[in-house]
């Protein structure tokens, strides 16, 4: 403890210094109390009053950020630093409402009873433990996972993401800089998916793959604003000889349409601060996908943007694919699709997202 306050009072004469550099006037300055100096409020009042008057918060986060690590912390806004990747930390979540979520699906099911699947997948949290520190608050998700499918009726078939991904972990599966697994993660677990869901899954070496961008740094970076880590590569897969779209069609809440012609991918995305939104476009309540297969197999997806990056891959096998984004709707019900006109239903989740999207999707059951 009094490391720490010794080294926060180092940033805040530094940060002070900086201050009486760019000539900002100390009119409105905090005034220190002993009881502001020892509870850290002082510091966090002086920061903010340097922001509002010089401007350029990013500069003294990453100073003091820096300072914090060089002094031990291993997190900078719960998130875990480590020499290979930036970690979440993960919020811990309720095993009591795992039969609330399950208890949703297989009313789903039950009523519906069309073919259904089920993904969950872990954060890198889970899959690359190993590297977080030894004092790191950490979330057995892979146990929860599992108790979440034996929760579920036995008439939905899910695909265990976890072991899939952890058998990989060597492999580029999870961003280095981000909350999301690489295409070739998703692209992973969609072969056995695609398998269980009747088809064969298109070989990885038909795959022509362009780099898009090779310097993105996603929301861990964002957090933290941590620059030490090697950024990251935005994938496309393009399958030359395979199924091509037809329409993409979003439906946003206030009820407009938006007709995106034949592009499932955004290019404009990867000159904005959010990358990531190349691989689906705006996010919508609901996305409706149109291919030239004439096979009359339709598939409705419930997901968070996990979802976002292995859709591609999903499209060569399908007539029609509907995505209903629960980050965006949380709707279950046929008020934005139709379960009833689709011939297979795949839920989609990050296990860190799932429980809060099932418990107010519930509420709108």
């Amino acid at each position: 403890m009094k490391n720490k306050y010794h080294y926060h009072m180092v940033i805040m004469i530094v940060l002070v210094y900086v201050a009486v550099i760019f000539n900002t006037g100390f009119r409105g300055f905090p005034k220190p109390t002993l009881k502001t100096l020892s509870n850290g409020v002082w510091g966090t009042q002086v920061e903010a009053f340097l922001e509002e008057k010089i401007g350029f918060h990013d500069s003294l986060f990453r100073l003091r950020s820096q300072i914090d690590l060089v002094f031990g912390e291993k997190s900078i806004r719960d998130v875990y630093i480590t020499d290979e990747m930036l970690l979440e930390k993960l919020d811990s979540q309720d095993a009591a409402s795992i039969p609330q979520s399950a208890a949703l699906l297989n009313r789903f099911y039950e009523k519906y009873h069309i073919p259904t699947y089920f993904i969950l997948v872990p954060s890198a949290s889970e899959i690359y433990e190993d590297l977080l520190p030894l004092n790191a608050v950490k979330e057995n998700q892979r146990q929860l996972i599992s108790e979440t499918y034996a929760a579920v009726s036995t008439g939905i078939r899910y695909v265990d993401a976890c072991n899939i991904l952890s058998s990989l972990k060597e492999e580029y599966i999870y961003y280095r800089n981000d909350t999301h697994w690489t295409s070739y993660g998703a692209y992973a677990v969609y072969q056995s998916a695609i398998h269980k869901m009747g088809f064969t899954a298109v070989p990885y070496n038909r795959y022509v793959v362009s780099h898009v961008r090779t310097d993105f740094r996603g929301d861990l970076y964002e957090s933290t604003l941590y620059s030490e880590i090697k950024p990251d590569i935005l994938d496309r897969y393009t399958y030359e000889n395979g199924a091509k779209i037809v329409s993409v069609t979003a439906h946003y809440a206030d009820g407009s349409t938006e007709d995106r012609g034949t592009a499932l991918y955004d290019e404009s995305a990867l000159e904005s601060g959010d990358m990531y939104r190349f691989y689906l476009g705006k996010p919508s309540p609901m996305l409706e996908i149109r291919t030239d297969l004439e096979n009359d197999k339709r598939l409705l997806i419930y997901k968070d943007d996990f979802a976002d990056c292995m859709i591609p891959f999903l499209i060569q096998h399908y007539s029609e694919i509907c995505v209903v984004d629960l980050t965006e709707s949380l709707e279950v019900t046929h008020r934005l699709a139709d379960p009833a006109k689709f011939t297979q239903i795949l839920f989609l989740s990050s296990m860190e997202s799932w429980e809060t999207l099932w418990l107010h999707a519930k509420e709108t059951e």
